[in-house]
C-alpha cells in the first residue's frame, strides 16, 4: 500500500513526543483532533508546523473536569482558527454518571453543534455509552451535515441509524463481536480507520491494524480498503491524497 496515502481520520499529535513527531511514516496522513481548549491549542500549533488536518472541539470527559464557565472562550478560539471539522465533541455517559452530569455534557454538545453549523463544518462525535442519545441530539437540531461517530464501539442497529442519517463510521484495530458485526454489515464507503494514538496505538501506522481488520472481515484486499478508507476520510475532512 505504500503507493497511495493511507489516512489515519483520528490521533492526537499534540501528545507525541517530539520524537515520534519526526518519525512520523510518510504515507499517512493523521488527522489530529483537540478536546479540550489546552489541546486545541496544542492541535493548532502541531497541526500548522506539520501540515496535516486537524479538529478542534470541546469533548464530554472534558467538560466533566472543567466546566464550562470559559465554554465562549474556548469556542472563540476554534471560530478565529478554523479546523477541518468540529470535534471531538458528543456524549460520555461511561465517565458521566448522574443526571446533572449528562445535562452539562448535553449543554456543551449543542454549542458544540451550533458552532458546527455556524462555521458549516462536520462533526467528529465521541459517543461512549450514548450512541443512540448523540444521534437523537443531532435529529432534534435538524443535523443535515456529515459527521463522524469516533472510535465507534456502539451496536450494529446504531451504525445503520447513523449511516442513515448521513454519518460514516470511524474503526479501529481492535477486536470484538459488535465490531465485526458493524465492519461485516456497513458499506465500505462508510468505513474510515483511526488509531487514536497515542491513546490506542502507540503510533499512526497503527491504522494497518484497522485496515487489515476490515480486510480479514470483508474479504475485500487490503489495498483496496486502505485506498476507500483514504478517499473516504479525504472526503470527510476536505483534503487531498
Amino acid at each position: 500500500m505504500a503507493q497511495n496515502k493511507l489516512v489515519d481520520a483520528h490521533c492526537h499529535l499534540e501528545t507525541f513526543k517530539k520524537s515520534q513527531l519526526e518519525e512520523l511514516p510518510k504515507d499517512i496522513i493523521p488527522v489530529t483532533s483537540g478536546y479540550s481548549h489546552g489541546s486545541n491549542v496544542r492541535t493548532l500549533r502541531i497541526a500548522k508546523e506539520l501540515e496535516v488536518p486537524f479538529c478542534m472541539g470541546i469533548a464530554p470527559q472534558t467538560v466533566l473536569k472543567e466546566g464550562k464557565g470559559h465554554l465562549g472562550e474556548w469556542m472563540q478560539f476554534i471560530a478565529d482558527n478554523p479546523p477541518n471539522a468540529i470535534g471531538e465533541v458528543g456524549l460520555d455517559y461511561h465517565w458521566g454518571k448522574t443526571g446533572a452530569e449528562h445535562k452539562l455534557e448535553e449543554e456543551v454538545f449543542l454549542e458544540m453543534i451550533m458552532l458546527a453549523q455556524k462555521m458549516d463544518l462536520p462533526l467528529v462525535l465521541h459517543s461512549r455509552d450514548a450512541e443512540n442519545k448523540c444521534l437523537d441530539i443531532l435529529e432534534e437540531q435538524n443535523w443535515k451535515k456529515p459527521f463522524m461517530m469516533h472510535f465507534f464501539a456502539g451496536t450494529l442497529d446504531e451504525a445503520a441509524r447513523a449511516v442513515d442519517m448521513g454519518g460514516i463510521i470511524s474503526i479501529v484495530g481492535f477486536h470484538s463481536k459488535k465490531r465485526r458485526k458493524v465492519i461485516d454489515e456497513i458499506p465500505l464507503e462508510k468505513l474510515v480507520v483511526e488509531t487514536d494514538a497515542p491513546y490506542v496505538t502507540r503510533n499512526i501506522d497503527g491504522v494497518f491494524l484497522a485496515i487489515d481488520y476490515i480486510s480479514e472481515v470483508t474479504g475485500i484486499p487490503r489495498e483496496e480498503v486502505g485506498k476507500a478508507t483514504a478517499e473516504n476520510a479525504a472526503t470527510f475532512f476536505n483534503i487531498r491524497l
